[in-house]
């Protein structure tokens, strides 16, 4: 009678406290979302991968600005001359040997310094900049798709686990109350199938207990690919889910990342439209050049001395091909850039439907937290209502296992929806470029 009594307390506590307390326990790999993040802008291959980018266009417009500088080139020669044969009574016969100098050096040098080439280089350094602003701006975005990426697998791994501990409470309670249908059994006031038809359930439960451990090992293994750990440590997600969801975020467009990679874009095409425009524009530079030479045999008279000379000038070259055959290449520069604009405008027209999507499903999770929340109260006091009735022998078993599946599924429910609210609060963030 003693456990008798027990057995219908434990159930009666089962089911007046359905709901895992809120506040988390401490426990051995527990991690916040901001230490997922944290660790995966630090390991993740893909971030690392648009940081290399990044360095290198840094280095691009470095070098952009080292054209600037003026060119200076050294040089120098050694050779050794064979006699020269004078064929003086034709190619038949015996030539006569010319003595001449074996000996051959050169050594010198010369400088280039551009003063103007229709400002090429400066539009050179200029793109260089435009395509490094456009690699930060892709390390941003490659941020923010991790960020997402990473909370959403977090947030499911979190959920995943809270069906773990509610499954498990759930089969616990099963457990006992087999118990006590089995001392019911024993009395003669149920039927063998009651039996059978609650061990079939937690059969069952225990089925769903497993798929659901292997959704929590492949959301960790998820999770612990983008932070670069081992596939097999351990993460108990650390999350406080408020009951009152919080305002939506700004759906400002303005700032969303791909709006700005395309402005960023249709303005480094805009840069190679002047470019390419500016072809024929004559070049004017600088130049020098000093060399020693043995022997001396550019003027005459020539002698077998060494000797050195040197000039300095400016020259001026007009490239009067271009204005026939850059007709062309301007247009295509131009067309290429107004498809620029037009694909801005395109990407500012999606992100504004997708925005708004995101807003809408927002507020439906909302919606559902509230739904879920009454559903699971009213579950709650209908199987109080079941489970009492039953055990009195007014009430079908057939009537209880609904009872009871419904208020699992609606504590699942419950966490689906709490969750989903801030899946759609960081998918806002995404979109507007805030995360």
């Amino acid at each position: 009678m003693m456990k008798y009594c027990f057995l219908r307390l434990s159930l009666l506590l089962a089911t007046v406290f359905p709901w895992p307390a809120s506040g988390q326990q401490p426990h051995a790999g527990g991690m916040t979302l901001a230490a997922i993040w944290e660790q995966a802008e630090a390991g993740n291959r893909q971030i690392s991968l648009q940081q290399q980018e990044l360095a290198g266009n840094a280095e691009k417009v470095q070098a952009a600005r080292d054209t600037r500088l003026p060119a200076v080139n050294t040089d120098a020669a050694y050779s050794r001359l064979s006699n020269m044969p004078l064929y003086t009574n034709g190619i038949l016969h015996t030539p006569t040997q010319f003595p001449v100098s074996h000996e051959h050096y050169t050594i010198g040098g010369n400088l280039y310094l551009n003063l103007y080439d229709g400002g090429k280089t400066t539009r050179e350094i200029a793109m260089a900049r435009a395509e490094q602003s456009i690699s930060a701006t892709k390390l941003q975005r490659s941020v923010a798709d991790i960020r997402y990426q990473s909370a959403v697998y977090f947030l499911d791994l979190y959920r995943y686990q809270q069906f773990s501990i509610l499954l498990e409470q759930d089969i616990r309670s099963s457990e006992l109350q087999l118990s006590e249908i089995k001392q019911l059994y024993k009395n003669g006031l149920v039927l063998k199938s009651d039996v059978l038809r609650e061990e079939v359930k937690i059969s069952n439960q225990r089925l769903s207990l497993t798929e659901i451990n292997n959704n929590i090992a492949i959301n960790t293994q998820r999770l612990n690919y983008l932070m670069g750990r081992p596939d097999t440590c351990a993460i108990h997600p650390i999350v406080d889910l408020p009951d009152v969801a919080g305002p939506a975020p700004d759906t400002s467009s303005r700032e969303a990342i791909e709006y700005k990679l395309a402005l960023k874009h249709t303005s480094l095409g805009a840069l190679r439209l002047e470019h390419v425009k500016a072809a024929p524009l004559p070049k004017l530079g600088f130049f020098a050049d000093y060399r020693y030479t043995y022997p001396q045999t550019s003027y005459y008279p020539y002698s077998r001395v060494p000797w050195s000379g040197g000039q300095a000038g400016f020259s001026v070259s007009v490239p009067v091909s271009s204005f026939y055959q850059n007709r062309h290449k301007t247009r295509e520069a131009r067309i290429a850039w107004q498809q620029q604009l037009t694909m801005a405008a395109s990407i500012q027209d999606d992100l504004r439907q997708d925005i708004h999507a995101a807003f809408l499903h927002y507020q439906e999770a909302v919606q559902q937290t509230t739904v879920a929340r009454n559903n699971m109260l009213q579950a709650t006091e209908s199987l109080r209502i079941l489970r009492s009735s039953y055990f009195n022998q007014q009430s079908l078993l057939s009537d209880l296992l609904d009872a009871e599946t419904q208020l699992l599924q609606s504590k699942f429910n419950l966490t689906t929806a709490m969750v989903k609210v801030r899946v759609q609060h960081y998918q806002l963030l995404r979109l507007t470029g805030k995360i």
